[in-house]
């Protein structure tokens, strides 16, 4: 029985190893998302969405920045959700654009005090890190 169950996962993994190989092998260029905390109070359960992918930080302190790589495989927008650690309720932003490519962004969100959001994109570029 153990070895049956040891070929199975050995199948497992060469069958997982050839179906993405070659995104393995390939290093292509991703979009960046950072989200910004320029309100002066902390933020919890921030989670944002884009192109089907939730990204989730439990906590973002005030003047702290979230970076998260992503890649879409259609044009799509951001969608933002947050509470505050000391004020009830949650919060939402949605807007940006995020294209499919070949060139990728930077897409700065900034949270300011008042709850409002401010939206930058920039392109990488190849030499950007």
């Amino acid at each position: 029985m153990k070895k049956l169950i040891i070929v199975a996962l050995l199948a497992l993994a060469v069958w997982q190893g050839w179906k993405h190989y070659p995104e393995l092998r390939s290093k292509a260029p991703s979009h960046e998302a950072v989200i910004q905390n320029s309100s002066g109070q902390t933020l919890t359960r921030v989670r944002l969405s884009i192109g089907g992918q939730t990204f989730v930080k439990e906590e973002i302190a005030p003047d702290e920045t979230a970076t998260f790589p992503f890649r879409v495989n259609q044009d799509s927008q951001f969608s933002m959700t947050w509470e505050w650690k000391d004020r009830a309720g949650e919060s939402h932003w949605s807007g940006g654009d995020v294209f499919k490519g070949p060139m990728v962004a930077r897409h700065v969100i900034t949270i300011s005090d008042d709850g409002g959001v401010i939206y930058q994109s920039e392109n990488k570029g190849a030499s950007a890190p």
